[in-house]
């Protein structure tokens, strides 16, 4: 079974939460090698994820999930 929007919801918040948390002990580095160009500084990035994260916040606030339907098919394989 799917998960609920709100549940989602609660996930993004947690996520966020999880990400300032570790943010705030100076647990977060990033990776110094050749590959990262876009993300060299740590506070940069987190900033901008958890910008990103509450976009995203923002917009499941307002989502409902509806209930799942039954199957309508008129042939066997069809219904559920």
């Amino acid at each position: 079974m799917t998960r609920n929007a709100s549940e989602i919801y609660d996930d993004l918040k947690a996520l966020a939460n999880e990400l300032e948390d570790l943010a705030k002990t100076g647990r977060l580095t990033m990776s110094t090698d050749s590959w990262n160009k876009d993300y060299p500084d740590t506070k940069q990035a987190v900033s901008q994820a958890l910008a990103a994260l509450q976009v995203a916040i923002n917009a499941t606030c307002w989502m409902e999930t509806l209930p799942e339907t039954e199957a309508t098919g008129t042939k066997p394989e069809q219904r559920g």
